[in-house]
């Protein structure tokens, strides 16, 4: 709301209708306010005419108009800020030269009377004098503040613009990531268990389609998510069996809320990967919400051999980082590993 009042505020010098209108019923009821203070200074009974109401009027216009115009020709030649101290001398000398012409041509029409009387002359001079300078100080006002509103629209527009850029870089990582991981597993199951991996093919199929549909997306909905892990879920347990648990609870109010896509297959992936998973040892990996956070837990039994750039975590982080100021919380026990997600 309040950038919409500003620029309807910087385009009031503009050639349109209506900001000719508005400045015209502007600057005419000032005209009328100065000339009904002049007489009332001057402290004389002084006779005013609907003629001299008008060219009151007129004169205070035509120093208006005269100032836009005045303007437009500065924004040309000399515009702001480059040459401001130039512009605003120079805008200021034109419009007391006009300013004083046109005393000159109204007093020549009126002759001696010089508008009512000498008194009021000398005040609507004076008025004239402080309404060209406020003029100048709003049009170059005017003029700064349109060209701020320029400079943070194009701010905004090339920060929108880097952070769909970064935010699409990262969603491009988690293709190949995803893809490779996988491919890793299902290497493993047709070298040891031909038969699962016929059917950890077809799951993982099903899977990847979820990751394609919902590549370009910000956000997705808690809800489909859960959905697609039930099913990712599915392709471990074709490997895993018992040695892997999954339980989740998610509160019907947080359902309906966003995350990044694939956030929850990062985590519940970067469990298994890091983690013995044996029916002896098992690994449990508990999803959970509150009003504002998805909560995945495992318990840890670390592998010898497992190395980790983290990459998939960092991510994670760095979408969040884009999305929203909240933050995403890691705490690393002894016993347990517990990544909190905020929901959107």
């Amino acid at each position: 709301m309040k950038n919409v009042e500003l620029h309807f505020i910087s385009r009031l010098s503009d050639y349109t209708w209506k900001s000719i209108f508005i400045r015209l019923i502007s600057v005419s009821l000032t005209a009328l306010l100065f000339l009904f203070l002049a007489i009332n200074f001057a402290g004389e009974d002084v006779e005013v005419t609907l003629a001299n109401y008008l060219m009151v009027v007129i004169f205070f216009n035509i120093i208006s108009e005269s100032n836009v115009f005045l303007d437009h020709l500065g924004e040309r030649f000399l515009p702001i800020p480059e040459k401001i101290m130039l512009r605003v001398v120079l805008h200021f000398l034109l419009s007391l030269m006009i300013a004083t012409a046109a005393v000159f041509y109204f007093s020549g029409i009126i002759k001696e009377e010089l508008f009512f009387n000498n008194r009021v002359v000398q005040l609507m001079i004076f008025f004239g004098l402080v309404f060209i300078f406020i003029l100048t100080l709003v049009s170059v006002t005017l003029r700064i503040i349109e060209k701020w509103m320029v400079s943070v629209n194009e701010l905004e527009q090339v920060r929108s613009a880097k952070l769909r850029s970064d935010y699409n870089s990262l969603q491009d990582q988690l293709n190949p990531h995803f893809l490779f991981n996988n491919l890793s597993v299902l290497k493993s199951m047709i070298l040891y268990n031909p038969e699962s991996a016929a059917v950890f093919t077809q799951n993982f199929t099903d899977v990847y389609r979820y990751v394609l549909n919902n590549n370009l997306k910000t956000t997705v909905k808690l809800k489909e998510e859960i959905d697609f892990i039930d099913a990712y879920i599915a392709i471990h347990k074709e490997r895993l069996g018992e040695a892997l648990t999954v339980n989740i609870s998610v509160d019907d109010d947080a359902i309906e809320k966003e995350i990044p896509p694939l956030s929850l297959q990062l985590l519940i992936e970067n469990a298994i990967k890091h983690n013995i998973a044996i029916k002896e040892e098992p690994l449990t990996i508990e999803i959970k919400t509150t009003t504002d956070k998805l909560i995945v837990e495992n318990n840890l039994n670390p592998k010898d051999t497992s190395y980790s750039t983290h990459t998939g975590l960092k991510n994670l982080i760095s979408r969040y980082a884009i999305l929203t100021d909240q933050t995403v919380n890691v705490v690393g026990g002894e016993n347990s590993f517990c990544v909190e997600l905020p929901l959107l």
